[in-house]
């Protein structure tokens, strides 16, 4: 985290047009849009990371296509950690062709040990990352030099497994004297 910084949750929500309800009235007003329940998360989030931050990760949410009702703190989370990967271009509709519910859904049910959020962050990364960007291509020269350093290790395994054997070998000579 960068550290601490102010931020008035409220009224970042209010800019965003959210209203922020206390999480035990979540049952009655579960699924409406721009309703947020998750004043905590919104505090951790403004607090780490600045109000400009969470007011990004807000509207991103909110503004695209279908998922203003997915003011969840997963999904929150998850789009925070998007935001600060720096591997996405940030752009207005970013999330409008992904149904940030369903990508929830799955991630609660397919965490691989993580939480849902480090699980959603992960499938998000999938979807909007392409593939240069996070693995980028080996230049001629560094790609040469990852050959050669796979050479090296591949004889030196070779090696290791020759001087087991004889060693091995040489144990059975000396039993059989």
């Amino acid at each position: 985290m960068s550290g601490k910084h102010p931020c008035d949750v409220h009224l970042v929500a209010g800019q965003c047009g959210i209203r922020i309800l206390k999480p035990e009235l979540h049952g009655a007003n579960a699924g409406r849009g721009k309703v947020c329940f998750c004043p905590k998360t919104l505090k951790r989030i403004g607090q780490a990371y600045g109000a400009d931050h969470l007011r990004l990760v807000l509207r991103l949410i909110v503004e695209s296509k279908g998922n203003a009702a997915e003011l969840q703190m997963d999904t929150i989370t998850a789009v925070s950690a998007v935001v600060l990967s720096g591997l996405v271009g940030i752009h207005a509709g970013l999330f409008d062709d992904i149904d940030l519910g369903q990508v929830r859904t799955w991630a609660q049910f397919v965490k691989p040990g993580c939480t849902t959020a480090e699980a959603m962050a992960t499938a998000l990364l999938w979807l909007l990352a392409s593939p240069e960007r996070v693995v980028p291509k080996l230049s001629a020269e560094e790609a040469a030099a990852e050959q050669k350093r796979a050479e090296i290790a591949r004889k030196g395994r070779e090696n290791a497994r020759r001087r087991r054997m004889a060693r091995y070998v040489g144990d059975d000579r000396g039993k059989a004297a």
